[in-house]
């Protein structure tokens, strides 16, 4: 008796135990911190100044050739590279020793790379000249925030944002960069007139440091004008040629299909002649890029659209003021006027400038105005009012689609029990017609048979008569002979 009870107790404190580890276990499963990504310190063999590639400076760039290798290897396994390349991103090879990878498809100038699996090797084929200014390479693990992954730009926008040149879009256009697309998520294209390879090339960096800061991931398109300036409109036009940025402008449009776009002051904000252009443009195209006679090929190659808004900085017409005060959790809890801050911070090569990033000033990025509306006026401070995004229209979609298949799966369900009961219905009709057909059969047999038997007990009766009158005839004969 005492060694079951002992058996007992040890079989329940085993089991209490099991249960703790495993509560234990899920505790330190669920509460675990994901694995943060090493930056390695790496080796590189190349053509030019090695050392320039890992100096961590926009500044110092490498030039490279077709036919040019560069060999990296580090001592603690590779997972990603960050390649911050300067100049116009062609195609390349990447090969692990295993595997070769066709890079460089998207054009993205800082370039992130997973490799399909660590490796303490790697070399970098050249397919045409080239400028790389540093590569960075990663353990396996989260990359640290500086890391900018970027998503090809966007299928279509919610929000199309035109700037002329790169920091505009932090100045005048940050507080809806940051509160739409950093906060909201909602698809933000920027579009920017200008570019600066015939320039201060490190504006290219800056702008997608810039932009990555405010919570933008779609990589941002560039025209193919230079940075001229100008302090009339009329002196814009004839540094540019109007009609080439009018087809621009027109070509994004249709491109990206946004809901809303947005940009500059047409009176250039500070007097710039070329954002006068931009903004002209821009209002010039939402006007008539729903004619397909209006810059036919564009409207030819991607169809023609109508945006539904158009907003312009500081127009003075049906105003909004954006609030960019609030704690915005997806930016560290920071707001959008201090995010649209930090990113023009990023603007290194412009801080010797006395523009400043402002909610309250005469060039106040919170200050707008809707210049045309296919969707009705603003009755408070949210540009999206009277807009079903394209995040909602996906999802009315597909509760209108899940409301499809469950109507369909109903409809299924009924058509099977109709048929199930038909089938039951006409095996019970089946049944009921065999009975009826085969009764009459029956019932003639069993008249026979009746008929058969009487006629038999008939037989039967008068062979018994019979039987009895002779036997009566020959009593009555024999007596007679007796007597």
């Amino acid at each position: 008796m005492t060694r079951d009870i002992s058996s007992r107790l040890t079989s329940s404190l085993i089991k209490t135990v099991m249960t703790l580890l495993s509560v234990f276990a899920l505790v330190i499963l669920f509460n675990e911190s994901p694995v943060s990504a090493e930056q390695l310190d790496i080796m590189i063999n190349t053509p030019g100044n090695g050392s320039s590639l890992t100096d961590g400076s926009y500044s110092t760039t490498v030039e490279y050739s077709m036919g040019d290798s560069i060999i990296i290897s580090s001592d603690t396994p590779i997972d990603s590279l960050y390649i911050i390349w300067d100049s116009p991103v062609s195609q390349w090879t990447l090969d692990t020793g295993s595997q070769k990878l066709i890079c460089g498809t998207n054009g993205f100038l800082h370039e992130y790379i997973k490799l399909p699996g660590s490796t303490e090797n790697i070399s970098i084929n050249i397919h045409d000249t080239c400028r790389i200014s540093d590569i960075y390479a990663f353990s396996d693990g989260d990359v640290p925030d500086y890391v900018q992954i970027w998503e090809k730009p966007c299928d279509a926008a919610d929000f199309l944002v035109f700037s002329t040149h790169a920091d505009d879009e932090i100045l005048f256009l940050g507080g809806v960069l940051a509160t739409y697309g950093g906060e909201e998520s909602l698809p933000v294209q920027v579009c920017y007139l200008t570019n600066y390879w015939n320039g201060l090339r490190i504006r290219e960096h800056e702008k997608l440091d810039g932009l990555w800061e405010c919570g933008i991931r779609n990589y941002p398109v560039n025209g193919d004008f230079d940075d001229l300036y100008s302090e009339t409109l009329q002196q814009a036009e004839s540094v540019y040629v109007y009609d080439d940025i009018l087809d621009y402008v027109t070509s994004q449009i249709r491109r990206f299909k946004p809901n809303i776009a947005v940009t500059q002051d047409l009176g250039g904000e500070y007097g710039h002649g070329g954002h006068m252009i931009l903004a002209k443009a821009l209002t010039e195209a939402v006007d008539n890029s729903m004619s397909a006679t209006f810059f036919p090929d564009s409207a030819s190659e991607y169809g023609v659209w109508d945006v539904k808004k158009t907003y312009l900085h500081l127009y003075p017409e049906n105003e909004i003021t954006l609030d960019l005060r609030q704690p915005l959790s997806k930016l560290n809890d920071r707001s959008a006027l201090q995010t649209a801050k930090d990113a023009y911070l990023k603007h290194v090569s412009q801080q010797w400038c006395w523009f400043y990033v402002s909610d309250t000033n005469e060039f106040s990025c919170a200050r707008f105005g809707l210049y045309r509306s296919t969707v009705g006026a603003d009755t408070g401070s949210d540009m999206t009012e009277n807009i079903i995004t394209y995040k909602k229209t996906a999802e009315l979609l597909a509760k209108e689609k899940e409301l499809e298949l469950e109507k369909e799966k109903k409809a299924r369900e009924e058509a099977e029990l109709k048929e199930k009961e038909s089938a039951e219905n006409e095996s019970i009709a089946l049944a009921n017609s065999l009975n009826s057909n085969n009764s009459p059969g029956r019932d003639n047999a069993e008249s026979i048979l009746a008929v058969i038997i009487l006629i038999f007990l008939m037989v039967i009766l008068q062979l018994i008569t019979i039987l009895i009158v002779f036997n009566i005839t020959k009593n009555r004969s024999n007596k007679r002979k007796k007597s």
